[in-house]
């Protein structure tokens, strides 16, 4: 079995061995807001880039300023990131404005990267336009528990289209500590190795 976590500073990673064994990819929390910076984000790309792990850099996004936000989230990683950088993805739940995820989204094009927009599965009529004209090189991520066991059901689908679904917060994943967010693959657009191969133009 193939896992693929998204973390942050509230989930520890034990052994960085067994995440590169059974975890393709990970998704890690870079910034919040114009000022916050993850307290794990050097080791994890430190770690990352020792073993061969390809990873993602997300941005929480606060209510307001969503391009100023992802010029944060940019100007913080970029300095930092090596050659298994796949991208930046937008984290957007805090009703954040339409137009302002739109502004961020577009200043991410101006990069030489790979991108993904997380939106909730209750979040869809407001943010569909937006996530209509992502660009190609842009996955959609959608959150969706249902039961939020820890395993994915089947009666809990995202929303049509969505190349990566968040199942739940309560997962295990091997060599992370506690209770981990989880995220499967749909088959719907994006196969699981595009979420592998870094730069935009692979």
């Amino acid at each position: 079995m193939k896992y693929y976590p998204d973390i942050s500073h509230y989930n520890p990673v034990e052994s960085w061995r067994r995440v590169q064994e059974n975890c393709p990819f990970i998704i890690s929390k870079a910034t919040q807001g114009t000022s916050y910076v993850d307290s794990t984000l050097d080791e994890v790309i430190r770690k990352c880039e020792k073993r061969g792990i390809p990873y993602w850099l997300y941005a929480y996004l606060n209510r307001g300023e969503e391009m100023e936000q992802a010029k944060f989230l940019v100007n913080t990683c970029k300095g930092k990131v090596g050659g298994f950088f796949v991208g930046y993805a937008l984290d957007v739940e805090a009703g954040n404005s339409p137009s302002g995820v739109q502004k961020a989204m577009e200043y991410l094009k101006t990069q030489n990267t790979k991108m993904m927009l997380y939106t909730m599965y209750a979040e869809y009529e407001r943010y569909k336009e937006l996530i209509a004209i992502r660009p190609k090189r842009c996955a959609w991520w959608e959150a969706r528990y249902g039961l939020n066991d820890g395993r994915y059901n089947a009666n809990y689908p995202s929303h049509e289209g969505a190349d990566l679904q968040q199942y739940t917060s309560e997962g295990r994943c091997p060599g992370i500590e506690g209770n981990t967010d989880l995220n499967r693959v749909t088959g719907m657009g994006k196969k699981a190795r595009w979420f592998t191969r870094p730069r935009a133009g692979r």
